[in-house]
C-alpha cells in the first residue's frame, strides 16, 4: 500500500483520500471514514503486518462499515457475527474457503482493537452514516376536525446499497477473471491436491463405515443379552410354578 511509503500523517491522509476517491475531502462522513482507515492501518505498522496483511484488515474493516451502515436500525449483534466471519475466514489455512492470513496472536489483538475502536462507537457510526427514519402521527377525535397532514418533503432517489456478502463475492469474481491462465505447474499441483484430498476422503469413509459396524456389533450384543436374560428369567419362574405344582398334588 503508498500509504507506508508517505512519511507525515497529513502525507498518508492525502494518499489515502485518492485512493479512497473521496469527491470532497472536507466532507463530514469522508472525514470520519478517512480517519477510521488512517488508524487501521496505523495499527497494523504497530503490529509489524505486511502489505497482505495490511490489505486483508484494511478490506474487513471496510466490509464491516458497510454492514454497519446498510440499515438505520440496530444490527450490532449481526454485524459484529460478520466481523468474526471474515476474521476466521482469513486466519485458517482451509483453501478454497478460508486462507491463513493472520496468525492467532494477531487475530487476539485485531479482535480487542476492533471492539475497543469501532464497535465501541457503533453507535456513532451509525448515526453518521444511515439514514434518518421519520414517523408521522395524527390522531382524529370524534367531534374534533382531523389534524391536516404534514407538508410533504421532495422524494429523492434512493439508491440501494448491496450488501456485503455479495459485494465480496463480486470482488472475487472479478479477480478470478482478471487472473493469469492456469500452467502447466498450477495443473500438476491442482491434480496432486485432488489425488491427496481423494485419499483422505477414501480414509474418511472407511473409518465412518467401520466406526458404523461397531457401532451395530455393539447394539447386536446388547440385544442379544437383554434376550437372554429374559429368558433366563421366565425360565425360573416356570420351574417355581412346577415345584408349586407337584407340591399341590402330594
Amino acid at each position: 500500500m503508498f500509504c507506508f511509503s508517505a512519511t507525515t500523517n497529513e502525507n498518508q491522509m492525502s494518499v489515502l483520500a485518492d485512493l479512497c476517491k473521496f469527491a470532497d475531502p472536507s466532507d463530514i462522513k469522508n472525514q470520519i471514514l478517512l480517519e477510521l482507515y488512517f488508524h487501521t492501518i496505523q495499527f497494523a505498522k504497530s503490529k509489524g503486518m505486511n502489505y497482505a496483511q495490511t490489505s486483508s484488515l484494511f478490506t474487513i474493516i471496510k466490509l464491516v462499515h458497510t454492514m454497519c451502515a446498510s440499515t438505520p436500525y440496530n444490527n450490532n449483534e449481526e454485524t459484529f457475527t460478520y466481523f468474526k466471519k471474515l476474521l476466521v475466514k482469513h486466519s485458517l489455512q482451509r483453501p478454497p474457503y478460508s486462507i491463513g492470513v493472520f496468525s492467532t496472536s494477531q487475530v487476539q489483538a485485531i479482535t480487542d482493537y476492533v471492539l475497543n475502536t469501532y464497535f465501541r462507537h457503533f453507535d456513532m457510526y451509525k448515526y453518521a452514516f444511515t439514514p434518518k427514519v421519520r414517523i408521522d402521527i395524527s390522531f382524529h377525535y370524534d367531534g374534533i376536525p382531523e389534524t391536516p397532514p404534514p407538508p410533504s418533503e421532495p422524494e429523492l432517489p434512493v439508491v440501494p446499497d448491496k450488501d456485503p456478502a455479495e459485494e465480496e463475492v463480486e470482488v472475487e469474481e472479478q479477480a478470478l477473471e482478471a487472473s493469469e491462465p492456469e500452467t502447466e505447474e498450477m495443473k500438476k499441483l491442482r491434480e496432486i491436491i485432488q489425488v491427496a484430498m481423494g485419499a483422505e476422503l477414501k480414509q474418511l469413509q472407511t473409518r465412518l463405515e467401520n466406526l458404523i459396524l461397531e457401532q451395530d456389533s455393539k447394539i447386536n450384543k446388547q440385544v442379544e443379552a437383554l434376550e437372554m436374560s429374559m429368558g433366563m428369567k421366565s425360565g425360573a419362574k416356570s420351574a417355581g410354578s412346577r415345584k408349586e405344582e407337584n407340591k399341590r398334588k402330594s
